[in-house]
């Protein structure tokens, strides 16, 4: 498989592009893998949470910025960011590059939500 031969679509809110690679297309609930770019100051991701989903990100270039669990982190190319399922979480690039990553979900299908976290919610976390 390589990236072409996945199924592109747009992010919320014309933040970039996501190519879908493994998933329900494929006979399997267990794990998603799709391919994200995140464009330069493109909106923030909206903070929230997969309540039975653990999400890694790989980043493969461009550096963005993550809020998880209230606090805020430089990512760059090169690091795998494990989130557990339950923290709070959001993906911004507001860099003057694109922000690749790979971003896995396990469990995915039936078991994958996305829940928004309030702000309000995030300081009682």
């Amino acid at each position: 498989m390589t990236l072409a031969d996945g199924v592109k679509s747009s992010l919320d809110n014309g933040r970039g592009e996501k190519i879908k690679l493994v998933d329900e297309r494929l006979g399997t609930t267990a794990i998603d893998l799709h391919h994200n770019t995140l464009h330069p100051g493109g909106p923030n991701g909206r903070y929230h949470r997969h309540t039975k989903s653990d999400n890694v990100y790989i980043v493969m270039s461009g550096t963005g910025d993550l809020v998880a669990d209230g606090k805020t982190h430089t990512v760059t190319k090169g690091q795998i960011i494990f989130i557990p399922a339950g923290m709070p979480h959001g993906l911004n690039n507001p860099h003057s590059e694109p922000f690749e990553i790979f971003e896995i979900y396990a469990p995915a299908g039936p078991e994958f939500d996305f829940t928004i976290v309030e702000a309000d919610e995030a300081d009682r976390d």
